[in-house]
């Protein structure tokens, strides 16, 4: 019989049998052992378990990039996919384009830089833009804007690779890039409830390699409102193809030592080629969409005492720690950031600063007053008290649980803000209506929604003013009438 050590926790999860036999039970299964030894199966079983913790980890850490990597290749496919194009949502975004919580109010314009193909690029940026370069890691890398670098006026940017070694012009912003792939996105604002001068605005930005200065070619833009552009992340093993290729061409040092072990650990390793067996892919099948599931509880069900906004309210913030690295504690919460990446794109530290008056602020709930998830079958008031507090606009809008993309109904958008007109009560306050059917008079007020989907509500503040900060003022929550 196996010695017995005098470990009492140690042996809760054990079953030790004659002649040296063990059984290690875990949620695992149970593994053999025979004189300390693992037997059978046991050892190729915990091996491909191991796998399947890494790769389940390593879906949650780098969520970031491999989702911006589909919003990067989905910009550059638009249209007839020239280089350096700029995709603008000329007629707001809708819910044909599957875009992780975009908004309705403000006019979008993308592009994506390929830093590797054309070198040190240049961005002719128009003022009154409100935006950011990002890299490939969605960290922003230039505010543009009020808040920005260039203080709202435009300008010229120099986006560098990490690798460039020349000497940089003057009459540039120079940006350096930590990734060979970077964007550009910025957003307009109507006017009059009109999207045309945004556009026409948008549509001065350049975009050109440096190298072409002297002759820059002309800038594409291509129209995406009501087209269906897909940005959306995999969550299965397409996942991991998608991290194998960002690990090929992106500098080494973009991962630690410790996330360079995990990954080579399951097969993904800067130049070595990525060709999982049928069976290894099938795991990584199951791995991304239990992965995903957490990311959905992350987002959906946090109970991370930080993330709410008020004490007695079930609103969230959108960036848990009030940090656009989520690093507010002295080391990034993977936690905190996979379930902003679940929902979310964009870590612009414009987004979570205060400033009165500028910027933007966001708050966020999947809940009732109750805590009962949002039901789509069911009919719902969300009580907006008087004298919002933004200097821009606000906005309410409705988004699909499952694709966390804009609520698709029968709605040209699922949304109620400033430029929608909603009618107010008596004391300025303003009620938004959610169900399947409009409250009789008020269609103004009203989101549709779907029985049979969960949603969940981003509420929007661009130039939020100090009753915002201070909380004098705050919303309501949502009701089940």
């Amino acid at each position: 019989m196996a010695t017995q050590v005098k470990d009492a926790p140690a042996k809760t999860t054990k079953d030790h049998g004659w002649f040296g036999t063990e059984t290690v039970r875990t949620r695992f299964g149970a593994f053999e052992f025979q004189n300390s030894f693992p037997a059978g199966p046991a050892a190729s079983q915990l091996r491909n378990s191991l796998v399947f913790i890494r790769a389940v980890e390593a879906y949650l850490v780098h969520m970031p990039p491999v989702s911006w990597l589909h919003v990067w290749r989905s910009v550059i496919e638009a249209g007839a996919g020239k280089p350096n194009q700029v995709v603008v949502w000329e007629s707001l975004m809708d819910s044909a384009s599957l875009v992780l919580t975009g908004n309705t109010e403000t006019i979008y314009g993308l592009a994506s830089l390929d830093l590797k193909r054309d070198g040190p690029v240049v961005v002719e940026v128009p003022p009154s833009m409100l935006g950011v370069i990002n890299d490939l890691w969605q960290n922003s890398i230039a505010d543009i804007g009020t808040t920005g670098v260039d203080k709202g006026k435009g300008g010229k940017f120099l986006v560098v690779p990490p690798d460039y070694k020349d000497d940089v012009p003057s009459g540039y912003t120079v940006v350096n890039s930590p990734t060979y792939c970077a964007s550009l996105g910025v957003r307009g604002f109507q006017v009059d409830g009109k999207t045309a001068p945004a556009v026409d605005l948008i549509k001065t930005t350049r975009i050109y390699p440096l190298g072409k200065a002297d002759a820059p070619p002309p800038t594409a833009f291509v129209d995406a409102s009501q087209q269906p552009i897909d940005t959306l992340f995999s969550d299965d093993a397409r996942f991991f193809d998608d991290l194998a290729w960002i690990v090929e061409r992106e500098p080494a040092d973009r991962f630690s030592d410790q996330d360079r072990f995990q990954l080579a650990a399951i097969g993904i390793e800067r130049g070595k080629p990525f060709q999982p067996d049928a069976e290894r892919r099938k795991l990584f099948d199951e791995a991304a969409q239990f992965a995903e599931a957490i990311a959905r509880t992350n987002s959906f069900a946090s109970q991370d005492d930080a993330r709410l906004v008020y004490p007695d309210r079930r609103w969230e913030w959108a960036f848990i720690g009030g940090s656009a690295k989520f690093d507010s504690q002295g080391f990034t919460n993977t936690d905190r950031r996979s379930s902003f990446a679940y929902i979310a794109i964009g870590m612009s530290p414009a987004m979570v600063e205060k400033h009165v008056g500028a910027g933007s602020q966001y708050l966020f709930t999947p809940r009732d007053l109750t805590g009962a998830f949002l039901d789509g079958g069911k009919n719902y008031r969300l009580h907006l008290p008087a004298d919002i507090p933004v200097k821009n606009f606000w906005s309410v809008v409705a988004y699909d649980a499952d694709s966390r993309s804009l609520l698709r109904n029968d709605q040209p958008f699922p949304s109620v803000s400033t430029y929608t007109g909603p009618k107010s009560n008596d004391d300025d306050s303003i009620d938004v209506f959610f169900g399947p059917t409009a409250p009789p008079g008020k269609e103004k007020n009203w989101i549709q929604t779907r029985p049979g989907k969960g949603w969940f509500v981003l509420f929007r503040f661009y130039g939020p003013l100090e009753p915002f900060f201070d909380q004098t003022w705050k919303p309501d929550d949502i009701v089940a009438v």
